[in-house]
């Protein structure tokens, strides 16, 4: 227990080393995000000395800017559940490591909905009162109290299953199902809970009609699913181009493949090689005497300098490679530059999927220090996987790398496409139901849509949205998104159409006119906005530490296998092949 604790508690000082090394980019990017939350923290610093008069809201509009950002980021931390399904129920691989990256998201959006909701309050220290047993939640009568259960527990959902997994491949180990495929459902029904009981906070107040409609919570649901995948689209295509370096200028550095000229040749493996894999990999213990000396007919030995590339991308041959000493990185080619997709170290195996299908290789594998590997047959892997146990733990290492492939993208815009195509209708519903009826709450629709009584302050904002979300619709339902930079351009329409719709869209039409009939309009303040500047920027900052720290345990980098070597920090992606080839 002891030392399950201490190794525990490397792997959290590890992580937290790490996320304080990056290169000029990861400085900026971080001192930017840091100069916002600085102002941003000033901002409520006066906003608590003052009060809630030095807002834009006023006892007719008590919900604003802040409320409007709370709803939209429970829908953006409700999305994680779109990435979940595929993976957890449909075992859809090619998002394996996606998931990570939006329960990651899903984190960092509940703590700036937390803060958002703080932030909205007059007097935040008198939370207490919400405490059981110290306080009183009024549960389960208060929907508020449902709230504060949902968005806690989901945090405290997300952090367990991302931690675990995180841990559990810093250890190279395999994950047992029953430590987080339990949670990993319950997180499934919580996702979907978080931004239902949000919706019921709008519907169960009976004096804003404009919020009295069924379709409020389909309506929540459809638009998170819209923007929060949406907005994983750009972020994975941010940290695949931030962790990728420039392909020609590897290709320069690199040398020739060992065992070409002025190499060594590779030598026939012997028993005595599997044996030494053995040590490493404890699952060959139960493949069969007879079935180890077959798997090494045609088998070599290769010993690798740092900088001997053993496998390229794009070639054919039948060779899976298991790592006996040293250390490879496998790297993946795309649009002219490279992108490391997992780190191997001894007992573990590279290049063993093109081997199995006979296809070409997916990527290029480099030694990285002095290297000595297997080379086995597809014909003699096979072998060795006829033992369940072997077979098992080469399909689980399988997936254990950092792919995000743009095939992985395209799934996820046919989440967003079919979610805005919903989102789109549902909206149709709620204008048609609130203008063809004629009804006497129709004032609020009216304000929002057209104006009320020389009052247009809403007007350009809903219809901005509009816009934006048809555009995006439109682009989504094209072939032309199937093109990255298409596909780049309708998620950023969707994320701020909705994000105008879910809040500007939302919250203020509910209050106007006021139950006296009174048509108060609300801008927010300066100091408003910059509070809000801040959160979204302390929410930025904590999702690049979450990649920062997550990014090198999902490639190898950072493991269990190099605990105290310094080299485990470096920010750059590529191999420093010309420094280890000197």
């Amino acid at each position: 227990m002891i030392s399950a604790a201490r190794n525990y508690l490397v792997f959290l000082w590890r992580c937290a080393r790490i996320a304080f090394v990056g290169d000029w980019r990861y400085y900026a990017w971080m001192g930017l995000l840091t100069a916002f939350c600085l102002f941003g923290l000033n901002a409520y610093c006066k906003q608590l000395v003052s009060g809630l008069a030095s807002t834009g809201m006023s006892d007719d509009v008590s919900w604003g800017v802040y409320i409007a950002n709370f709803t939209f980021l429970v829908g953006v931390a409700a999305a994680a559940v779109m990435m979940v399904i595929p993976v957890y129920i449909y075992g859809n691989e090619e998002m394996h490591d996606l998931v990570i990256f939006g329960e990651l998201l899903a984190v960092a959006a509940i703590c700036m909905c937390l803060a958002f909701v703080t932030v909205d309050l007059g007097r935040p220290d008198r939370f207490w009162h919400l405490i059981p047993g110290i306080g009183q939640m009024n549960f389960p009568a208060s929907m508020l109290s449902w709230d504060v259960i949902v968005l806690n527990g989901y945090l405290l959902l997300n952090v367990y299953i991302c931690g675990y997994l995180l841990y559990c491949r810093y250890q190279k180990k395999k994950p047992s199902k029953w430590f987080y495929i339990p949670f990993v459902f319950v997180a499934i029904v919580w996702a979907i809970s978080i931004h239902t009981v949000t919706a019921f906070l709008y519907v169960g107040l009976g004096g804003r009609p404009f919020w009295n409609s069924a379709i409020v919570g389909p309506r929540f649901l459809a638009s998170a699913f819209t923007a929060g995948p949406a907005l994983i689209i750009l972020a994975l295509q941010v940290v695949r181009r931030v962790t990728a370096s420039s392909h020609q200028r590897q290709i320069a550095e690199r040398r020739p493949a060992a065992g070409t000229a002025g190499h060594a040749p590779p030598r026939p493996a012997f028993l005595e090689d599997l044996e030494l894999l053995a040590h490493h990999l404890p699952e060959l213990a139960t493949v069969p005497l007879e079935a180890r000396k077959r798997s090494l007919l045609g088998a070599t030995v290769v010993e690798a300098a740092a900088g001997d590339v053993l496998l390229t991308q794009g070639a054919t041959d039948d060779g899976a490679f298991f790592v006996l000493g040293g250390r490879v990185v496998v790297e993946r080619e795309e649009n002219g530059r490279s992108r490391i997709t997992r780190s191997a170290g001894p007992g573990e195996q590279f290049g063993e999927v093109s081997a199995l299908t006979g296809t070409p290789r997916v990527a290029t594998a480099t030694a990285e220090e002095p290297t000595v590997v297997l080379r086995l047959p597809a014909a003699g892997l096979r072998l060795l996987m006829q033992s369940p146990t072997v077979n098992e733990m080469v399909h689980h290492r399988m997936s254990e790398r950092l792919m995000i492939t743009d095939r992985g993208l395209l799934m996820l815009r046919g989440i967003v496409q079919v979610s805005m195509l919903i989102n789109v209708f549902l909206l149709a519903n709620e204008v048609f139901k609130e203008f063809y009826s004629g009804n006497l709450h129709v004032a609020s629709a009216k304000y929002l849509f057209i104006g009320l009584h020389g009052h247009y302050a809403l007007v350009p904002w809903i219809w901005t949205a509009i816009a934006l979300n048809l555009i995006a619709m439109t682009l989504l339902v094209l072939p032309l998104s199937r093109s990255l930079k298409w596909l780049n351009v309708a998620c950023v329409l969707c994320i701020i159409g909705i994000w105008i719709e879910k809040g500007m869209g939302l919250v203020l039409p509910g209050f106007t006119p006021t139950p006296l009939g009174a048509i108060v309009e609300y801008t927010p303040s300066l100091n408003e906005t910059l509070i809000c500047l801040g959160i979204w920027a302390m929410g930025l900052l904590l999702y690049t530490i979450f990649l920062r720290m997550a990014v090198p345990i999902l490639q190898g980098r950072l493991s269990k296998d190099n605990e105290g070597k310094p080299e485990d920090t470096r920010p750059e992606p590529a191999i420093r092949l010309k420094e280890s080839s000197a």
